[in-house]
């Protein structure tokens, strides 16, 4: 199965530069972790034929008005999609913007214990898919770009097989990589675009 991650920018090779014979023929499902206009998740859903998960970065206020058309928004939800179970985190940590969708550590962490119950029994986490990284691994030291302490220790205890952020751009000269394996969890930095290449 073949996901189209993408974040925090119009990519120009999805866009200005598009040549549909550069990506797999097909593409089961598109997951964007935020940070982008509404439009242009429409469009690749159009292009790409696929349906659309997403959660919405802390600049993506105008949703709640013009949401992408056909997507579906997996905030605090636990969904699954061809045997995949995926769970979804929209917004950043708390920074005092007047627009910005944020959360405080405690405000993430609640939203989480509301849905663990469902994991409490084995239930294996396939996809945690978020705006803000996990706190330590592909965050920032500035207050806006933290990442949160309750993604690391989902990781730590959960095991998930992939946790898929954006919002630390990878041209921040933050020196990150993409992709970090913690534990048992490939961890990927979906700025722009990313295919993974799943199996169920």
């Amino acid at each position: 199965m073949k996901l189209l991650i993408v974040g925090d920018t119009v990519d120009p090779q999805l866009y200005d530069h598009f040549r549909r014979d550069r990506f797999p023929e097909t593409i089961d499902l598109i997951l964007s972790v935020g940070d982008l206009p509404a439009w242009y998740l429409s469009y690749l859903m159009s292009v790409f034929n696929a349906p659309l998960f997403y959660v919405r970065g802390n600049h993506d206020d105008s949703y709640d008005i013009n949401p992408p058309e056909g997507g579906e928004n997996i905030h605090g939800k636990v969904v699954n999609y061809r045997g995949l179970t995926i769970i979804g985190f929209e917004g950043s940590m708390f920074y005092h913007h007047p627009t910005a969708v944020q959360y405080t550590e405690r405000q993430m962490r609640w939203i989480w214990m509301k849905m663990r119950w469902r994991f409490m029994f084995g239930r294996k986490i396939d996809i945690i898919l978020t705006h803000a990284p996990p706190f330590g691994i592909h965050d920032a030291e500035d207050q806006c770009h933290k990442g949160f302490l309750t993604f690391s220790k989902m990781i730590h205890k959960y095991k998930p097989r992939y946790f898929i952020h954006g919002h630390t751009h990878l041209n921040y000269g933050l020196k990150q990589k993409r992709i970090d394996v913690v534990n048992d969890t490939t961890v990927i930095n979906g700025y722009g675009f990313y295919v993974l290449d799943i199996d169920k």
